[in-house]
């Protein structure tokens, strides 16, 4: 793993030995080897900034801007080198590394497995996501991370001392003496190794039954394991949802672990007893339901879900958010819509939406053609006028794009408009209707586009990301939030000028990028996480969970 101190004779890469790329590269190694951190952060910059297509480069900058303590410019170095190569493990590595710097836990995990997943065999990785499922009270998953460091590199002395100090801390001598036994007599093992078992054993037999931690003999000491004592499990929760479509895969993550119930009933009191069951009650969309639930007399804590449609009506400003305990964002922008509307909101919490990663896959052997698709109900929100002259527009600078809609229609004011804009100006539109399998239905499409007026998320982009699709969306407030600036447009011109641009690309490479872009921010295993966690804190600790 690269960190700072290797920094010196990492060469940032060139063509020849006479181009002044390779010079600048010369001052940069001269740099970094007298430490003089400011001038190689200089040159550095002025390296990736000339349209740099190695991902060294961007690693270096990020590294000299972690020792001159600019975290923020650290990570966009490292992001810069993700999108060149989405497989740079120093990159993503560094990355996680700022994250936790900054204490972002959840996001730094999310990013430790995705590495994880590249690089199986690293004893490091399995043992840093050990010490933050510790810190999350997943002691299970925790001693499966701390086991698996060990099987890989039974002499990693950091796994070995961070999982038995947290056996002493807890008086889980009986675990600790299980735990050694597990691999004590591995044949990799070396004299080292040996020794700090058999000193390990000696306090475990000296331990009393409150135990204190004991101290690391590694040299570069453990990462601090602190003392928690709570579970994962939720208990009881009730899920309340006008439209479930947007909560189910939540309800089904939750339920393996959780006693789960969906409402279905019709009036107040039912709403009641199902609230007086429950240990915690979802509400998905900030509607009338929460509106009437914030009603009753408070039997269990509260959780809403708002997406963005609520943000433009009354609806928030008629809650009683004193019963609420914490409030959920799928968007920032959403966020910042509603504070200003709204006084004494609770502790609120953005997690985006999540793509299912499984389902959705670039094929293997994608070939890029002139198919155009665009997902959803066809609505005013979708800016379905700007759609048709975005496609007007790309048709006229060449008649072999085709058009294809996955949707229906469900203002008939818009779909007249369609049928008479279609039969003064013919395009090849086709419209597929509801589909059921998306991502067969993505497979042979190469562009996805957006025309909508605001999205919270817009999952037919995320989706069409993930499979391999290159995206053309129009710039609504907040989508710089969610996805790259080099993907956005603002009128049919600047559309066409995205999408000629996009054609003399390397999209196999860009796809790559695309689709490790929506793993690190968007992968729906990581997104369950941060709401099970959420959840599990707010119900186990008794409290309000703070702003995050």
């Amino acid at each position: 793993m690269l960190r700072i101190q290797d920094l010196k004779n990492r060469r940032p890469g060139a063509a020849s030995e006479t181009t002044p790329v390779t010079k600048l590269g010369d001052e940069i190694n001269r740099c970094l080897e007298s430490e003089e951190y400011g001038k190689a952060y200089e040159h550095l910059k002025l390296l990736t900034r000339d349209g740099c297509e190695q991902s060294i480069p961007h690693v270096l900058a990020g590294l000299v801007a972690v020792k001159l303590d600019l975290p923020e410019e650290a990570a966009t170095h490292f992001e810069h080198a993700l999108a060149i190569n989405p497989g740079d493990f120093d990159a993503g590595y560094n990355l996680a590394l700022l994250e936790l710097a900054a204490g972002e836990r959840t996001a730094a995990l999310r990013r430790l497995r995705r590495l994880s997943r590249r690089h199986p065999d690293n004893a490091g990785l399995h043992n840093d996501m050990a010490v933050i499922w510790l810190d999350q009270g997943r002691f299970g998953r925790a001693q499966v991370g701390f086991r698996k460091a060990l099987s890989i590199d039974p002499n990693f002395s950091k796994a070995r001392n961070n999982a038995l100090e947290y056996f002493l801390a807890n008086s889980l001598i009986d675990r600790a003496d299980k735990f050694l036994a597990g691999h004590q007599d591995d044949s990799r093992l070396n004299e080292v190794s040996r020794a700090e078992i058999s000193r390990w054993r000696q306090k475990l037999v000296r331990a009393p039954e409150k135990a204190v931690a004991a101290s690391s003999t590694d040299e570069t000491g453990p990462l601090t394991v602190p003392v928690v004592h709570a579970g994962s499990r939720i208990g009881r929760i009730a899920f309340f949802a006008a439209q479930p479509t947007f909560v189910n895969d939540i309800v089904s993550s939750l339920s393996a672990e959780n006693e789960t119930r969906f409402f279905d009933g019709d009036s107040i009191q039912q709403m009641a007893d199902m609230m007086e069951w429950a240990d915690l009650a979802w509400f998905e969309w900030c509607d009338d339901t929460v509106i009437q639930a914030a009603r009753l007399p408070k039997k269990c804590r509260i959780v809403c879900r708002l997406h963005s449609y609520e943000a433009f009506t009354d609806m928030p400003r008629r809650v009683d958010w004193s019963k609420v305990d914490h409030l959920l964002f799928v968007n920032e922008s959403v966020r910042s819509l509603v504070r200003p509307q709204v006084k004494n909101l609770p502790p609120s919490t953005v997690i985006h939406n999540g793509v299912d990663l499984e389902r959705f896959r670039t094929p293997r052997d994608k070939r890029y053609g002139k198919k155009i698709a665009s997902v959803g109900y066809i609505n005013y929100k979708k800016n379905p006028a700007l759609l048709l002259y975005c496609f007007k527009k790309i048709h006229e600078y060449d008649p072999e794009y085709t058009f294809h809609i996955a949707g229906t229609h469900q203002d008939p004011r818009i779909a007249l408009y369609f049928s008479h804009f279609l039969d003064k100006i013919k395009l090849p539109i086709s419209f597929d209707g509801w589909i059921e399998d998306m991502p067969a239905w993505y497979a042979d499409k190469d562009y996805v586009i957006s025309t909508s007026l605001f999205e919270s998320f817009h999952y037919s982009i995320a989706e069409g990301m993930a499979s391999g699709l290159m995206p053309l969306i129009h710039n609504w407030y907040g989508a710089e939030n969610l996805y790259p600036d080099r993907y956005l447009y603002n009128d049919p011109d600047d559309c066409l000028r995205l999408l000629t641009n996009l054609e003399t690309a390397d999209r196999a490479r860009l796809a790559a990028g695309n689709r490790e872009h929506i793993r690190s921010r968007f992968d729906q295993k990581d997104k369950m996480d941060e709401i099970r966690d959420l959840l599990s804190r707010l119900v186990q600790s008794g409290k309000t969970v703070g702003e995050a």
